[in-house]
């Protein structure tokens, strides 16, 4: 936190009360006592394992300069707030106000923590760029991430997710962003968006929240917009792609990309990232070395090659388009394919649905299927009720010159399955 903003001036942008605290210089913000610092401002958010009004008295011990709260908990230097999350976002979209820094946001169903990735890396060969780290893309996340702001920056980066309506209208308005991206429109956070036209709305808000002199970029299928403002592409322009399980290869205005991600989707990726960095003036060869040297993130198509068995770690995350696109890269390998397949969740009332025809497709595409989940069972493959024992009968099974897929919702830890692979090899 480089712009220095007085308690006192932050009570005041947060609408809190305090009875009685001094008027000390922020040296920034926390939400987790564990980790905080002497001189920052504490925030007790409610969440659904814990309440950070617990550690109120924690984080005091600690060094905090407040402590900002929604229900009193008795302690010294007490900010009390309707909201915490709320507040922070109030204080960060005020930090990011004293910065004149365009910001690049990007939200959709899938690809959009690797794109975002993607545009940072290439901005990164001419300009000064910072983006969104770990997974911090939400009403927690994204205020943080402002707050890292340090005003040498040409360009910020985020990402933008949501699982409820109007979670994107609230991150734009406390980061207003000058560019927005939707890489895509499909089955995700339906528990919560309801249905796929609910999702459509929802990230929709990103492209009618940019100003008059922001840009737009939409891909195939992101319908019902009306600004003037904004750039559809669609993936015709792009020929001769090569997939292939050491990366991608293909051709954009008669020049070959290369890029070790894996998968067409991640083609589709590098194309939006291509498009939105051209139109902020990075040069073809400067692109293809970005894309060419980009590493895939942990737990999102990351191969991981021992001996002859390739292992595809997709733990991150799922939805039935991510299903699809993985299991459609493993099924064009020449290798034997075992596809080890958990619950897609937040689907809502679609989710059995959508776990037969997942299941149905994995079946025809694969050599063997696996399974672990209570949902996961609709698949119709060989169905485990714990990691070890899917485990041991993986390596009952293993010849050793194999594909193998691991993919479920980030709440399964199919992780857990990877690093119990990798322990027996």
């Amino acid at each position: 936190m480089y712009y220095e903003i007085m308690l006192n001036r932050a009570i005041r942008i947060m609408k809190g009360f305090s009875e009685e605290i001094k008027n000390e210089l922020i040296r920034g913000v926390n939400i987790d006592s564990r980790t905080l610092k002497p001189g920052e401002l504490f925030f007790a958010l409610k969440g659904e394992n814990t309440d950070g009004h617990k550690y109120a008295g924690d984080a005091l011990r600690k060094g905090a300069v407040g402590v900002v709260v929604q229900n009193k908990t008795g302690v010294a230097n007490e900010i009390l707030v309707n909201d915490t999350l709320f507040a922070l976002g109030e204080l960060a979209h005020h930090y990011r106000n004293n910065f004149n820094l365009p910001i690049i946001a990007i939200t959709g169903t899938n690809g959009k923590t690797t794109v975002k990735n993607l545009i940072a890396n290439i901005l990164s060969t001419k300009f000064r760029v910072l983006w969104t780290k770990k997974s911090y893309n939400s009403l927690i996340g994204l205020p943080l991430m402002l707050f890292e702001i340090s005003g040498e920056e040409d360009y910020l980066v985020l990402e933008m997710g949501t699982s409820n309506p109007g979670e994107i209208k609230r991150l734009c308005a406390i980061a207003h962003p000058l560019i927005g991206v939707i890489t895509n429109i499909g089955p995700g956070h339906l528990k919560g968006l309801g249905s796929i036209e609910g999702i459509r709305k929802e990230k929709l808000t990103l492209i009618e929240s940019l100003p008059a002199r922001g840009m737009g970029f939409v891909g195939p299928g992101v319908d019902g917009i009306q600004k003037s403002n904004v750039l559809r592409f669609s993936f015709e322009e792009i020929r001769d792609i090569q997939i292939t399980e050491s990366g991608s290869s293909f051709t954009y205005k008669e020049t070959e990309f290369f890029t070790p991600l894996l998968g067409l989707n991640n083609v589709y990726n590098c194309f939006i990232a291509l498009k939105v960095t051209e139109k902020l003036g990075i040069d073809i060869e400067g692109q293809k070395r970005a894309i060419r040297n980009i590493e895939p993130e942990k737990g999102r198509m990351e191969p991981i090659k021992i001996d002859g068995l390739l292992i595809i770690n997709d733990t991150y995350n799922a939805n039935p388009a991510s299903m699809k696109s993985a299991i459609d890269f493993v099924s064009h390998l020449k290798r034997r394919k075992i596809l080890i397949l958990g619950d897609m969740l937040e689907l809502g009332d679609e989710s059995n649905k959508y776990h037969n025809e997942i299941g149905i497709y994995a079946r025809e595409k694969s050599d063997v299927l696996l399974t672990l989940g209570p949902q996961a069972e609709s698949y119709g493959g060989i169905h485990f009720d714990e990691r070890d024992k899917l485990v041991t009968y993986l390596f009952r099974i293993l010849k050793g010159e194999e594909v193998i897929l691991v993919k479920a919702s980030r709440a399964m830890k199919f992780e857990e399955i990877v690093k119990k692979i990798l322990r027996r090899l």
